[in-house]
């Protein structure tokens, strides 16, 4: 993040930078990372059960996230500012930075898979319920593009190899021969690009902050509502729902509380730019919940031992 903001401070790289490291984020790194996901671990029937309970755990905690914002801002919703929170206020940056970010705490070939599925439900959900809490009608729903997104094709391609192969592509063949050699070289190629996306990410950010005057990014406090929504309210609704399945998953909590612990996703200014949602509230959220998620994502991070 410093060297992203140093380089824009120093004029190494146009201010327009940031565009182009959003396009290789989304349509390189975040897809090969969704690839190597399933590529860290052999396939077992509980995994596939336990890809399905993240799914609908991580379709209740948005939903009842959904509920909260639309009943805290039910009188607003005409505000440009307040459609602006309540999709800054649900949808977090779960893929280009959850996905790493547990890759790093955890490491775990499951983890990430269940991460992948949280992304994919992520992204079904924003480009459907979340275009109407940014716009408030329902005719700009996109459900075409709630499907054709890199992350979700990437899904589509990892999970039925994941299924038929049973085990990664680096063990196809024996060592030595031809064929296992191409596929290991193949998937090191592979996960350079899926390991891009962290510094990548956060490139972006400090990109961005070196964009932003310190009035804009502090000065707004419909910025402060939805990091608090979103840093502390979301990750804590998210740990009641896990706390009504105490037999789920060790790892499959963790993967959605974290994941709903994460920062708003920059989608948020997209969709605020292309929907006509107020862009001067959009861009500081995404900003400033992400530098405070340095010390919310720890923060939230000792309720886990109640987890189990």
């Amino acid at each position: 993040m410093e060297v992203g903001f140093l380089t824009v401070m120093l004029t190494v790289l146009p201010e327009s930078a940031t565009k182009a490291f959003s396009a290789f984020l989304l349509f390189a790194c975040q897809p090969f990372l969704t690839f190597m996901s399933f590529q860290r671990t052999e396939y077992q029937p509980s995994v596939l059960t336990n890809m399905l309970i993240t799914a609908g755990l991580a379709l209740a905690a948005h939903f009842v996230m959904v509920g909260l914002v639309l009943l805290l801002f039910a009188k607003k919703g005409a505000d440009d500012r307040v459609r602006v929170v309540r999709f800054a206020s649900v949808f977090g940056n779960c893929g280009f930075f959850g996905l790493p970010f547990l890759q790093s705490l955890f490491d775990t070939g499951e983890m990430l898979i269940y991460a992948a599925v949280f992304v994919a439900i992520y992204n079904l959900l924003s480009w459907t319920v979340g275009i109407w809490l940014i716009t408030g009608d329902k005719k700009f729903i996109k459900i075409k593009k709630a499907f054709l997104n890199p992350p979700f094709i990437a899904l589509c391609v990892s999970l039925p190899l994941f299924i038929v192969l049973k085990q990664p592509l680096s063990s196809i063949g024996e060592a030595g021969t031809f064929l296992n050699d191409f596929f290991v070289k193949l998937t090191d190629s592979f996960n350079l690009l899926a390991e891009m996306t962290t510094p990548v990410s956060l490139s972006i950010v400090g990109i961005r902050l070196a964009q932003m005057k310190p009035k804009q990014l502090f000065g707004n406090g419909w910025v402060y509502c939805s990091s608090a929504l979103k840093l502390l309210v979301f990750p804590l609704v998210a740990f009641a729902i896990l706390m009504i399945f105490p037999s789920v998953n060790v790892e499959v909590k963790y993967c959605v509380f974290f994941s709903c612990a994460m920062p708003t996703a920059t989608q948020t200014l997209l969709f605020a730019e292309h929907y006509g949602g107020d862009p001067y509230t959009a861009s500081p959220a995404v900003l400033l919940n992400t530098c405070l998620s340095i010390l919310t994502i720890p923060l939230m991070s000792l309720l886990l031992g109640f987890l189990g």
